[in-house]
């Protein structure tokens, strides 16, 4: 990744399309032992708007803001003052069950609103799976594997099960890397069914991998008790909780990538950390989207689950 000379400086304001947007901070550190600044990151996110913000559309987002990089712990936050956000920025408030009130969500819509994120220290980019217009229907189900302790072969082996079983069920399955340690797989649902159909049909699905791998996979949430098992994770499926979009950078040495992968590079030659803010840009421009055909057409978990019960 190159840096402009724009990008020296320490503040810059940036137009997007009638919006206008001051960047701050740009020269702070954000990755220590790789030298990457917060400069870089937004040059990241501007590089690769095209391909972000169609995942973000529409969304609510939980905003995880580390705003001296990635040393920081950082914060969640999730309700924003919307007097002190640019008029531009779409909002939208959403209850919220466990605060018993309603929340102010960032709603993604554009590059500006990625932007004015980023600007604000989140590196990584976290949308619910529903949108705001539906904020009870997810428009995916995923299944989100996280290893502890385990050879990448086995996530390997893990994930194409994960494959095999929805094919079983006529589903179509999206692969990336989460950017930290383990694989995500999307199905498209358009929202179709609710939160709770949904995280139901993903724990049967938890339980059919493990089944099937029952040396290797846990579907134990308590770490303790899955040590040197790959966690085949279901509770995402749940109202409100977010993943990593497609794309998103990862607080994580060497400023890694959820990317979206085709199923042929899942295989053993496969390091998530070969997917970073340098060579994404250049990687989507190379290949043929592996996500394109993701919205095709929409998964029918009801005929899915018939079909298996035939087999």
């Amino acid at each position: 990744m190159e840096t402009s000379e724009k990008q020296l400086a320490d503040e810059e304001i940036i137009k997007l399309g009638r919006k206008q947007l001051k960047l701050t901070h740009l020269n702070k550190i954000f990755w220590k032992q790789e030298g990457i600044t917060k400069g870089e990151l937004i040059h990241y996110y501007r590089e690769m708007a095209a391909w972000i913000v169609p995942y973000l559309k529409d969304k609510p987002i939980s905003m995880r803001r580390q705003p001296n990089g990635t040393a920081d712990p950082g914060f969640f936050q999730k309700d924003v003052d919307t007097t002190h956000l640019p008029s531009w920025i779409k909002t939208q408030p959403l209850y919220s069950e466990s605060n018993d009130k309603n929340i102010n969500y960032i709603i993604g819509d554009d590059e500006a609103a990625l932007l004015y994120m980023v600007n604000l220290g989140c590196i990584e980019i976290n949308p619910w799976l529903s949108s705001y217009k539906t904020p009870e229907n997810p428009d995916f189900v995923v299944i989100d594997l996280d290893p502890l302790d385990v050879p990448f072969t086995q996530m390997v082996e893990t994930a194409l099960k994960t494959k095999e079983i929805f094919h079983r069920m006529n589903l179509d399955a999206f692969i990336k890397t989460s950017g930290s340690k383990g694989l995500h797989i999307y199905c498209y649902l358009g929202a179709k069914y609710n939160y709770d159909l949904v995280r139901r049909f993903a724990e049967y699905t938890a339980n059919l991998i493990h089944d099937e791998l029952t040396e290797t996979t846990s579907v134990e949430r308590n770490p303790a008790k899955r040590r040197n098992r790959i966690y085949i994770d279901f509770l995402q499926n749940s109202r409100g909780q977010t993943v990593a979009c497609p794309y998103s950078v990862r607080p994580k040495p060497g400023a890694t990538v959820s990317a979206p992968l085709h199923w042929h590079e899942v295989n053993n030659n496969l390091k998530l950390s070969d997917y970073t803010i340098y060579n994404m840009r250049e990687r989507v421009e190379k290949i043929e989207d592996p996500w394109k055909n993701l919205k095709k057409g929409k998964g029918d978990l009801k005929k899915a689950l018939e079909l298996l019960t035939k087999q």
